[in-house]
């Protein structure tokens, strides 16, 4: 249950002067971490929640998955989405990169293949998205050394990001969530900004939101918490931290009710 401070912060947040931006990662913020991807889901309730404030504001999903996983996860009209790490936007985004799918498959291939050569019990812990690879460890956690020393090397054009549990391998483009925030502020012209996230990528993006502050945008970076997966940086720099992906529901719908939804 939120505490009286947060709920008054989110209340603040709804009153100041828009148009609002809420970005907020997905996985670990929105739907609960799982053993399995694949089986991640966001509850009904946030999703019905998420489609009444794009009524009111600017929705933004910012996320590791690719841009169709993370569609489905979240079916809502009226909600910006973001995938592979800022790589995949819905929305046109002149400051955002693209990407030689052709190439890159073939590059990914070569990867995916090398780490299972060397770490043969990793092929049930890849996850092929439509621009990049993760390895998930969270199921065999001795696997890790493993696999950093698989992929130590990388083919021209593709770098390694270290998530909760997880190391993916993507483009090497400039892309990044901390990237996808600013192009969001800067193409809706935002004024107050609500971002939320649970991981290391979310960190990046709180960086971002906090460069926007000198120059008069209402920010609030609540950061949800994974326990001992936490991020050390993103409690630093949090405004608040939400105990989970419940709280981060009821922080949405906080906003929501102060905004009339």
């Amino acid at each position: 249950m939120l505490s009286l401070t947060a709920i008054e912060q989110f209340r603040g947040l709804a009153a100041a002067r828009g148009p609002l931006l809420i970005a907020t990662d997905l996985d670990g913020t929105l739907a609960p971490i799982v053993e399995h991807a694949s089986e991640a889901r966001v509850p009904a309730s946030t999703l019905a929640v998420l489609d009444r404030l794009s009524t009111v504001a600017r929705v933004a999903v910012i996320t590791g998955r690719d841009l169709n996983t993370a569609r489905r996860m979240v079916p809502c009209e009226g909600v910006i989405v973001i995938g592979s790490h800022g790589i995949e936007p819905s929305i046109e985004a002149e400051l955002l990169p693209g990407v030689d799918r052709l190439k890159l498959g073939a590059a990914l291939e070569r990867v995916e293949q090398r780490v299972i050569s060397a770490v043969p019990s990793a092929f049930l812990h890849v996850e092929r998205k439509a621009i990049s690879t993760a390895f998930h460890f969270r199921l065999t956690p001795e696997l890790e050394p493993q696999l950093r020393r698989a992929l130590a090397e990388l083919p021209t054009g593709l770098r390694l990001r270290e998530g909760r549990m997880v190391l993916e391998v993507l483009p090497d483009a400039e892309g990044g969530k901390d990237r996808a925030l600013r192009a969001l502020a800067h193409q809706y012209k935002v004024h107050s900004l609500l971002a939320m996230g649970d991981d290391e990528t979310d960190a990046a993006m709180f960086r971002a939101a906090l460069e926007l502050a000198p120059t008069g945008v209402h920010v609030l970076l609540a950061g949800v918490s994974g326990g001992a997966e936490t991020p050390p940086e993103l409690i630093e720099l949090a405004d608040m931290m939400l105990r989970n992906t419940e709280e981060a529901l009821e922080a949405l719908e906080t906003i929501a009710r102060a905004m009339g939804v």
